[in-house]
């Protein structure tokens, strides 16, 4: 797919010339034209330029579903600056990572987003994060207190930037222009790199695959943070249409949304559609064209009987933070594959060129269609690599530019496959994937926790974690104290939900090594999971 444009600010420019007063996002209920998306987001760069942002910079972007962070990225985009994506559920010990080691220059933040603390979650960031920050943009509402500084860190209002009356700097070409962050195999997550052609050439191509028209409304229902969301934005701003977004995601209110935006798509995990048809009034999808999940929780008969009494078309979808979310569509005509597949997670690739296959990881050997191995993609949205890391790079792609997906699952033509499971042991924790050893180094910090193991246990049809631990001799377990630390310390979805201490881990002895059987923890959390006596067990 060629577009005529490299850049947001392009874009932008080509959709004010064809249709000024068309909706580009409704905000809490506030509709915002594309004209005026593109006079604030310029008005935001020349501000954000005035405090000394620059060609380069890193940004982290600490904000919910909102105007202001589409605003921020558009922003950066223009002055070719970096967006690093936070979760506003993470906390101290994550921020000052994606801060730290992402090398933000820069910080925006909402201070009194949700009743959070987060000022109070920077002050917990150890000042060496903080090192590289010049400067941080606090969102706040007309008259409420900001403080001056950070950690000596001089904080700017957002609404003070944008009323700059500097002109903006000329837009800046094609660069890096956003950062999500994923775990891998590896304790830290990765910094998956895009430029601004392939996220505008993605956006076109979800907006085409998903059938995309002059009365389309998107509903984003993921955060913009990550890859499902931020797809989900890019979608409609390539055709155009209005996307609504929330601060906070509440199955009632995106019912009542959906009736009254008349909303065509949506793209969310299972347990948020699940919430939302459960809430809906009758007649409010009506609108409903197509829904899109990818998985994340085993509740999905459930899911298909409140979509079929709805009257809502689902189908089942593929993405990854390296080639971005909505890579991957269920076909719902036979003319675009396998149809038996519809509500199965991966998909029919949505760029015509993009090619699928999966490989046997003990062999190597590609393996035929039906057959479940890795999978690997071929696909035009492609990260350009992992931020300050090439070897991870290299790692990733195959030498003739298959990404290496981590994922267990099967083809069935060179564009269709369905997703079974993760290759290891990663968890998908309320739609977001987490790499279990981020939670078990948290654990084994805390006090008479010797070491830790953590599994992905199912919990009233949601995965949730559940950690297994090992003592200092004498120690005594502190389930509460533990909870209560962990939450303090990690976004909650990666708390774990109990604790059972073992004298040893199950394991096996191999060839090569000594390895935990993880299944067998599993088993044990889903048990002690259906007595709810047994939750806390010491």
């Amino acid at each position: 797919m060629t577009l005529p444009y490299s850049t947001f600010s392009e874009h932008l420019d080509a959709l004010v010339s064809r249709a000024p007063d068309a909706i580009a996002l409704i905000d809490q209920d506030q509709q915002i034209s594309v004209t005026q998306l593109r006079a604030r987001s310029r008005a935001l760069a020349a501000g954000l330029a005035r405090i000394g942002v620059k060609p380069g910079d890193r940004v982290a972007v600490w904000l919910p579903n909102c105007a202001a962070w589409v605003e921020s990225f558009l922003a950066c985009a223009h002055l070719g600056a970096l967006v690093l994506a936070v979760n506003t559920r993470f906390r101290s010990l994550e921020v000052a990572d994606i801060v730290g080691r992402g090398k933000a220059d820069w910080l925006v933040f909402w201070p009194g987003f949700k009743g959070i603390d987060f000022q109070g979650i920077l002050d917990d960031v150890a000042p060496e994060h903080l090192a590289r920050l010049q400067g941080v943009v606090a969102l706040a509402e007309a008259g409420e207190a900001v403080a001056p500084s950070v950690q000596g860190k001089p904080v700017h209002r957002y609404a003070d930037l944008l009323a700059t009356q500097d002109a903006a700097p000329v837009a800046h070409g094609n660069a890096g222009v956003l950062c999500f962050t994923t775990s891998g195999t590896t304790s830290k997550p990765k910094f998956v790199l895009h430029d601004q052609r392939t996220l505008l050439r993605h956006g076109a191509a979800v907006a085409q695959a998903f059938e995309y028209g002059p009365n389309s409304c998107i509903l984003a229902s993921a955060p913009f943070c990550g890859a499902f969301g931020f797809a989900t934005l890019a979608g409609g701003l390539a055709q155009g249409v209005p996307v609504v977004c929330a601060p906070v995601f509440n199955a009632a209110q995106s019912a009542d949304v959906l009736r009254r935006y008349a909303v065509t798509h949506t793209y969310a995990n299972n347990e948020a559609l699940v919430g939302m048809m459960q809430a809906a009034a009758p007649g409010d999808f009506s609108s409903a064209r197509l829904f899109g999940f990818a998985s994340f929780t085993p509740a999905l008969d459930h899911m298909l009987d409140l979509a079929r009494d709805a009257g809502v078309t689902l189908t089942g979808l593929y993405g990854s933070s390296e080639l971005i979310a909505l890579v991957a569509g269920q076909p719902r005509i036979a003319a675009e594959g396998d149809v038996s597949a519809l509500h199965q997670p991966g998909g029919t690739l949505v760029y015509p060129d993009a090619r699928v296959r999966a490989r046997d990881p003990a062999t190597g050997q590609v393996l035929p269609h039906g057959q479940s191995g890795e999978i690997e993609i071929l696909s035009p949205s492609l990260m350009q690599g992992y931020l300050d890391n090439p070897e991870a790079t290299r790692a990733a792609v195959t030498e003739d530019g298959y990404f290496k997906t981590g994922d267990l699952g099967y083809t069935l033509t060179p564009r269709q496959f369905v997703f079974q499971t993760r290759m290891g042991d990663s968890l998908r924790l309320s739609g977001f994937l987490v790499n279990p050893v981020e939670i078990e180094q948290v654990v084994e910090t805390l006090p008479g926790v010797r070491a830790c193991q953590v599994v992905g246990a199912t919990k009233h049809g949601k995965i949730v974690p559940y950690a297994f631990v090992l003592l200092h001799p004498g120690a005594a377990a502190d389930p509460a104290g533990w909870t209560a630390a962990c939450k303090a310390a990690m976004a909650g979805f990666k708390a774990p939900v109990g604790f059972t201490v073992l004298d040893a881990f199950p394991s096996v002895e191999s060839a090569n090594s000594v390895k935990i059987q993880k299944h067998r923890l599993r088993d044990m959390a889903d048990a002690m999971l259906s007595d709810s006596s047994s939750q806390a067990s010491p």
